[in-house]
């Protein structure tokens, strides 16, 4: 490692030497970028000496004000990277940064021009960023104030300060924020990066997720959520992360590998390409930073806002519209996670959050909300549509509804299990074998069918074509129709002729 001062290298390695003895014996002697960096990887271990814990962490933000403080492993795999991307980053903490931008820009651009050796050492260097606010200097100086306001009693450690800005994304200010979305969008992008969650959902991980890919590893927690050793803490950052790709559709890579031709197809003109997911300056370069402060102002509520995928799920639940397969099995595990908590589906939380505070204090608010919407008590248009939508999701996969696919899980496996999911086949499967099926979902069936009663089924006049097409007395209907339509041209007609000879016996 190359060491812009002797004197530090040598007072790390002097309070540390029990702790080399403990956490790195097998690194031989003279390697010193691999034992700085076994110190850095073990130094929250409940045995590390505090002397050495607070040498490594004050070596850690020193090394940040320099370049040249990169390991020589970094340099070495990341070499064409920095120079082709980031040759004038004079600082680690920027050059870091324009790594990580540029790993943003590719998922969005489809490209990759960072190599998987320069990824893992980028991860390395994520991961000790997002462990304590001071090793982030940028969103440190772009926050001072909020973490002032909003955080003043949380510790800089054990990532405390970064989840509470992350906890309060909503109150912080503009410049904070910007800066603030890029670091979420990274732990979506490389969650193996992000020690908050690999610290918490640590159990989770080595249990069930150990052979996951870094890139599946938010679905693979996510899958195993519930089980019962799942900490608490493990819920609530997961939930969060979830909340961010269900904010912005684009860093799903789930969804955008399996639904791209529908997006292509229905939502086109919701993609926005222009929005703040660009390159940010170092953090002693004021001037460039007050210029990108600027431009974030008029980019910050050009993100998704979750425009994509509540796009794609709207036309999943029109059971007219043929998605893709293997789109709507992805959408389909898009849909149970909004179930895990109603957070998670931004649109419904968004536009009912009044409703559920108020009226839907228990565990169970999307039902609530159903049940309100069935006794006509949603007044607010808006949630009304959102309710609307999660009822016909329902319609269209009974997968989707938590209460209806646990009440009947016997019964789909025994009658319907053969019939492919999407456009209402399994639900309909089910209705046709009622009188077969266990009691208990024949209850739920019956106060399903009533609940969809109450929506109405044309929105617009393909969907109200279908319904007189569907009906037994479409002839009738078709014939009213028709005959209104011919009352108003001849009453066009007779009125233009009237209104021609007022105007020629006036000028007579």
């Amino acid at each position: 490692m190359t060491i812009a001062d002797p004197s530090l290298d040598f007072l790390l390695m002097k309070t540390c030497d029990s702790m080399i003895q403990l956490f790195c014996a097998n690194i031989d002697s003279g390697h010193e970028n691999d034992l700085v960096r076994c110190l850095i990887k073990n130094k929250n271990n409940q045995k590390m000496d505090f002397r050495c814990k607070t040498n490594i962490e004050h070596h850690q933000i020193i090394s940040l004000k320099d370049q040249a403080f990169l390991s020589e492993q970094f340099q070495k795999k990341c070499k064409q990277e920095l120079v082709e991307h980031c040759s004038g980053k004079r600082t680690k903490s920027g050059t870091i940064q324009c790594l990580a931008d540029i790993v943003l820009q590719d998922v969005l651009k489809k490209t990759n021009r960072i190599n998987d050796m320069c990824r893992s050492e980028l991860k390395f260097e994520l991961l000790q960023r997002s462990e304590n606010i001071n090793f982030d200097p940028l969103l440190a100086k772009a926050c001072k104030n909020d973490i002032l306001k909003l955080c003043s009693d949380r510790t800089a450690g054990n990532a405390q300060v970064i989840d509470c800005l992350k906890a309060n994304h909503k109150k912080v200010s503009q410049a904070c924020y910007v800066k603030l979305q890029k670091r979420e969008k990274i732990d979506v992008v490389l969650p193996g990066a992000d020690y908050s969650l690999t610290t918490k959902c640590s159990p989770l991980i080595q249990k069930y997720c150990a052979t996951a890919s870094k890139q599946n590893l938010l679905s693979c927690l996510r899958h195993n959520i519930n089980q019962d050793n799942t900490p608490p803490a493990c819920r609530t950052v997961l939930y969060h992360r979830l909340m961010i790709l269900n904010t912005d559709g684009r860093f799903h890579k789930g969804l955008i590998e399996n639904c791209q031709t529908d997006i292509d197809k229905y939502c086109q003109n919701l993609i926005v390409d222009d929005d703040n997911d660009g390159e940010e300056s170092d953090d002693d370069d004021d001037d460039k930073n007050k210029k990108d402060d600027a431009k974030d102002d008029d980019v910050q509520d050009r993100d998704m806002g979750g425009r994509i995928i509540g796009c794609l799920r709207s036309k999943y639940a029109n059971t007219q519209t043929d998605l893709e397969p293997r789109c709507i099995v992805e959408l389909v595990d898009v849909i149970q996670t909004s179930k895990l908590d109603i957070q998670l589906d931004v649109k419904l939380y968004q536009s009912c959050k009044n409703i559920i505070n108020s009226q839907c204090p228990g565990s169970e608010k999307e039902d609530c909300l159903k049940l309100l919407y069935q006794k006509n008590k949603i007044t607010d248009i808006n949630c009304k549509q959102e309710i609307i939508r999660i009822i016909r999701e329902g319609q269209a996969d009974v997968h989707v509804d938590p209460a209806l696919s646990t009440g009947c899980q016997v019964d789909i496996l025994k009658y319907c299990n053969d019939i492919p999911i999407g456009n209402g086949k399994q639900l309909k499967c089910l209705i046709q074998m009622s009188k077969s099926v266990t009691p208990f979902c024949k209850r739920m069936l019956l106060k399903r069918q009533e609940l969809w009663d109450t929506i109405s089924h044309i929105e617009d006049l393909d969907d109200l074509t279908r319904e007189i097409s569907k009906s037994n007395n479409n002839v009738y209907l078709y014939g009213i129709i028709i005959s209104v339509l011919l009352i108003i041209f001849l009453a066009g007609c007779f009125g233009r002729q009237c209104i021609r000879f007022r105007r020629v016996q006036k000028y007579k």
